[in-house]
């Protein structure tokens, strides 16, 4: 990670390392989707609702085990390599789902998926800060999240449109024919695609090991282990972020699971509720990256400015349990999606600028294991808590949905208030500066203005750079 001079999100897409790693998990992230929504169908037709439930948690639990030992996989071997052939391994796995005929080969290969995975993650991660500047993290987030995220929308169409397509591509009888089948043959095509663009990406020079050392010493491992442990859990500035991060991610399961319900049976909106819902929170979520896209850069303190995204979408949440309309649940919730959206990149960027190269991988292992478990918690507790507290307390209240979404907005304001307070000294330094952030805010605002109108981007550039430097 170098203090390169910033370039805009458009220049990052358009060429470069990361321009090519982030196509690649474009190309990937669209299959994902593709092949979610074909594991979802493929597991009720073989099981049922209780299959869906099996393939969805199988793609989370290797996340409790396995996610450590990626982070350790990721620090010790060539990242490029790595992300390669896992992959490769995610294609041939994929692939095979498509003569799936039974749930438990579909478990087993969702398990070995997941696996993989947490392989792939950590590395990619660990290799962004080494393709862009200091200055580049926000941007590149952003970048990096719209495509993991904002392909959704055309994973799903691309899976809609294979429905007609499906009978059509036996090859002679060797695939089934169905749309399932054929989505998972368009997702291993998109892992040998995204393979293929990582390879082209150059190598990053890492400092080499002690001679005589045993790469694959089983004390070494448990050692590299321990001391990724002791990073996150001793570096306040790190762990507080990975801690807030869980609880945002508990939160948001809280609204996957409670989301339908709430809007169908509190707020009595029918069936077109929870789609204006996750509407509304998508948009509010693609606005968050967008501002902080503009304005993050020019921000010293990312985790100050986490922990009041944080707050944000905690007030939110917590605000839309008392609403009675779903007209003003879309207001929060959408505001909800700002705060989130916005916390999502502070905090990856954040990560990104606090571990060094020899420890990034097993930073972001131990912030993917942390995260899968918030999202399991809470998507197994909020039934319960909602039939728990229903009744249990007056007025509008007396509802168990609205109180759990109380409590997962509460914990989300709770986390981003202590990640404020322990970033005080921050806080203090900001307070005590001659406005700078204010100052820099403004100035890009003006760029992003100049930029989208076309007058004299180049120009305002330079003068800024010869501001700085006097």
């Amino acid at each position: 990670m170098t203090d390169a001079p910033r370039r805009s999100a458009w220049a990052l897409m358009r060429s470069g390392p990361f321009s090519r790693l982030w196509k690649a998990g474009f190309v990937s992230s669209t299959g994902d989707w593709v092949a979610m929504l074909a594991t979802l169908s493929l597991a009720d037709a073989l099981a049922g609702g209780g299959g869906m439930v099996l393939a969805l948690t199988s793609r989370i639990v290797p996340g409790l085990f396995f996610a450590a030992i990626g982070g350790i996989i990721a620090d010790r071997l060539n990242r490029k390599y790595v992300m390669v052939i896992a992959e490769l391994g995610r294609a041939c796995l994929v692939f095979s789902l498509a003569f799936a005929e039974s749930i438990q080969y579909l478990v087993l290969v969702n398990l070995a998926l997941e696996a993989l995975t947490l392989v792939f993650q950590p590395a990619k991660e660990a290799t962004v800060p080494t393709l862009v500047s200091r200055a580049e993290l926000v941007q590149a987030n952003s970048l990096s999240l719209s495509a993991a995220y904002g392909t959704f929308p055309l994973g799903a169409a691309i899976f809609t449109g294979l429905a007609s397509l499906g009978g059509q591509f036996t090859f002679g009888g060797a695939f089934p024919g169905t749309q399932e089948g054929l989505a998972f043959v368009v997702d291993a095509a998109s892992y040998l695609i995204s393979a293929a663009l990582i390879m082209t990406i150059p190598m990053v020079h890492r400092p080499k090991r002690v001679p005589g050392s045993r790469r694959w010493n089983p004390m070494a491992v448990l050692r590299d282990l321990k001391v990724g442990v002791a990073f996150v859990a001793s570096h306040r500035r790190v762990r507080s972020v990975v801690l807030a991060m869980t609880s945002a991610l508990a939160g948001g399961g809280i609204i996957v699971v409670l989301g339908k319900p709430f809007a169908t049976n509190v707020l009595e909106s029918g069936a077109a509720g929870f789609p204006a819902l996750l509407t509304a929170f998508g948009l509010g979520a693609g606005t968050g990256i967008i501002l902080v896209t503009i304005f993050g850069p020019r921000f010293k303190y990312k985790d100050v400015l986490f922990g009041f995204a944080l707050v944000l979408t905690g007030v939110s949440l917590a605000a839309a349990a008392f609403v009675k309309t779903i007209i003003g649940a879309i207001g929060w919730v959408a505001l909800m999606g700002i705060g989130a959206g916005a916390a999502y990149v502070l905090g990856f960027a954040h990560l990104h600028e606090q571990a060094s190269d020899e420890i990034r991988g097993r930073t972001f292992a131990a912030l993917f294991s942390m995260l899968r478990i918030g999202l399991l918690t809470s998507m197994m507790l909020a039934l319960p808590l909602a039939g728990f507290f229903n009744g249990l307390l007056p007025g509008i209240l007396a509802s168990g949905t609205r109180d759990v979404l109380l409590l997962g907005g509460a914990t989300m304001l709770t986390s981003g208030l202590l990640t404020l307070w322990s970033v005080r000294r921050s806080l203090v330094a900001l307070s005590h500066a001659p406005r700078p952030e204010m100052d820099d805010g403004v100035e890009a605002f003006r760029k992003y203005r100049k930029t989208v109108t076309g007058l004299g981007e180049t120009a305002e550039i330079e003068r800024v750079d010869e501001g700085a430097g006097k």
